[in-house]
């Protein structure tokens, strides 16, 4: 992936790998002749590529959930990404063909949904910067990892990634704005399908909604993603970013009473969904709910009439299929 992105950085303008920066973090700690080691654990890689970043998740064991360990080091990226005067756009990337899987739920077991939501508030500032951001959305984008992509200004989509509110299988609620950004871009009728049933649906179908700026093939979305960018820089950023700003204020950022006592009321019921979550994270422990499936998330026996619903699986239809008669 990474030579190809050469490849393409090579072409019309000319671009110079200045650097590649590794946020590490300390995730484990093992004793060895009476002294305790530190084990660097690599969560996040950052690439320059002129005035381009790319931020590349790389935690393909747990398709690239985020751990608290995870969420600082992209708040210390993010925060730097903003400062270099040289940076024009950031683009955010999933390695091993993950985008990402949201939080990690066995962190959220050991230390509350509340140390992760901590974490993560550097993603709840709206837009997520000034800078243009790009999501190269790939594989699965769920939960919080789907919440990350719609943070950003753009998304290039892959027509086999899966993208939903996975969360709602195990009670947790939209982390990081993502119901408002997702009625922002989609509008309320079809927001309210996909927060309210947690259904999964395909690429193809979510750049349908609107979702994306660019439906692309399986593999490609980095690549095209960073193309995107490079047609960004050139322009004079000054223009560029007031109107990116006043659109993205327009949607996110109401300025009323109104509004903030809304946020006051949703803010209230965060309790009672913490505890939801706990039993959720317990189902998620022993296995209910992984890998995908959506049905039977509780050992209850089914009733008859409830043995009639079937469960829908995602799929890509292609263009050879739809002209079928």
């Amino acid at each position: 992936m990474k030579s190809m992105l050469r490849v393409i950085l090579s072409k019309n303008v000319s671009f110079s790998r200045i650097n590649i920066i590794r946020f590490a973090s300390n995730d484990t700690q093992k004793q060895e002749q009476d002294q305790k080691a530190e084990e660097i654990v690599k969560n996040i890689t950052i690439e320059k590529y002129g005035g381009i970043t790319t931020l590349n998740i790389d935690r393909q064991k747990s398709r690239n959930s985020l751990d608290e360990a995870t969420l600082r080091e992209m708040t210390a990226a993010i925060n730097a990404f903003d400062k270099d005067a040289e940076a024009k756009v950031l683009v955010f990337n999933g390695e091993g063909g993950t985008f990402c899987s949201g939080f990690d739920l066995d962190d959220m077991g050991a230390k509350g949904y509340n140390t992760l939501r901590d974490a993560a508030s550097r993603l709840l500032r709206r837009p997520l910067c000034d800078k243009p951001t790009i999501a190269a959305v790939t594989g699965y984008a769920v939960a919080e990892g789907f919440e990350l992509s719609l943070a950003c200004d753009l998304r290039i989509i892959e027509d086999t990634a899966v993208v939903g509110c996975l969360g709602r299988r195990f009670g947790v609620p939209q982390s990081i704005y993502g119901a408002r950004r997702l009625t922002s871009l989609i509008g309320l009728s079809r927001a309210l399908d996909l927060l309210m049933t947690g259904r999964l649906i395909t690429g193809t179908e979510a750049h349908a909604m609107g979702l994306s700026c660019k439906l692309t093939s399986t593999g490609t979305a980095l690549g095209e993603a960073v193309k995107l960018a490079k047609s960004l820089v050139k322009f004079p950023q000054n223009a560029l970013i007031m109107d990116k700003l006043a659109a993205v204020n327009s949607q996110l950022n109401p300025n009323s009473e109104e509004s903030m006592r809304e946020e006051a009321i949703i803010a209230s019921l965060l309790g009672g969904a913490i505890q939801d979550m706990d039993e959720g994270v317990k189902k998620f422990q022993t296995g209910i709910g992984k890998h995908g499936k959506f049905y039977r998330l509780t050992e209850v026996p089914l009733k008859d009439w409830e043995l009639e619903e079937t469960y829908e699986e995602v799929t890509v239809q292609t263009d050879k299929e739809e002209k079928k008669p």
